[in-house]
């Protein structure tokens, strides 16, 4: 993930997961500020090395030259973009700023320190799609995709939707009928002279792009919902300043268990629906709990990642 819990290491609080087999090496190609605490990083791979086959959704342990520790990032691109048909085969990684965590130190550096430097990483992780709870036949019989984020529990998250986005309505792995997106931010004021400037939210235009492309499908119904928390210094906002537009909409509070409901759609209907889940875990533990619950859920059909 972007962050780790400085007293369980990523290395071990992981260390059940499944990896895959094999070590890929990579150039840090670009770096994108997306706001004063979050960087976006491309690592572009090479195009004659191993073809790399990660899943939506999974992390890779990055190993950074005459660091002992070794990082935990979210892979945030879709799996298409590492292809080696495209011109710069490459995945994407969204870093929180933390300076006690080496690697992500590491890589909050001054771009001209790190640019063009080579790292290496392995990839694992279970927290996909489509989800490895069901068979083949259920996940082809999917017809509802309910993803739930806070804060960077975006990354995964991110991974999957793009995933999604990219294959289409026609493909396994793609668009289902239904896809709810809710999504759970703070957003802080800018620090500059006139404190009135607020800062962009990690992936609030790729995933207004990806709703916008969506809207009024034919055969696929995309709705993204982001919910605004006041930040550091941010400004408290009422029901009054709320927006929807089709498919989209902002609204200024926390994200309530009406909300998850309603993305679940009607009871009768949520044989075929899957939900993810990724943000700090008393928001997860408080979600999962309640929409496993739910009636015509069960448990294999709500996926959790923590992020801590």
């Amino acid at each position: 993930m972007a962050t780790v819990k400085d007293s369980i290491p990523h290395i071990i609080r992981t260390a059940e997961d499944p990896r895959q087999e094999g070590i890929w090496t990579a150039r840090l190609s670009k770096i994108e500020h997306v706001n004063s605490k979050i960087r976006l990083l491309r690592l572009s791979l090479q195009r004659d090395g191993p073809r790399l086959h990660h899943l939506p959704g999974q992390y890779i342990d990055l190993y950074i030259p005459n660091i002992d520790v070794v990082g935990g990032f979210t892979i945030t691109s879709p799996p298409q973009s590492s292809s080696q048909s495209q011109d710069d085969p490459h995945i994407e990684l969204a870093v929180q700023s933390s300076p006690s965590n080496p690697p992500a130190a590491y890589l909050w550096r001054p771009a001209q320190e790190i640019l063009n430097s080579t790292v290496t990483f392995r990839v694992g992780g279970n927290f996909v799609y489509p989800p490895p709870t069901l068979s083949q036949e259920g996940c082809q019989k999917l017809d509802r995709v309910v993803f739930v984020a806070g804060g960077v529990g975006i990354n995964p998250i991110m991974s999957m939707i793009s995933a999604l986005d990219v294959l289409g309505a026609d493909k396994a792995g793609g668009m289902t009928r239904t896809v709810r997106v809710l999504y759970a931010s703070r957003r802080d004021k800018k620090n500059d002279e006139t404190g009135s400037a607020e800062e962009e939210i990690l992936f609030e235009k790729r995933l207004k792009d990806i709703a916008e492309k969506w809207k009024n499908h034919d055969r696929v119904d995309f709705k993204y919902t982001l919910f605004v928390t006041s930040g550091e210094s941010g400004t408290e906002r009422t029901k009054e300043d709320e927006v929807e537009d089709g498919n989209m909409a902002t609204r200024y509070r926390r994200i309530t268990h009406d909300d998850l409901f309603e993305a679940l759609g009607p009871e009768g209907g949520r044989d075929h629906t899957v939900v993810y889940v990724c943000g700090l875990p008393a928001m997860t533990d408080e979600f999962v709990a309640l929409l496993a619950k739910a009636p015509g859920m069960e448990e294999r059909r709500v996926l959790c990642e923590k992020w801590w």
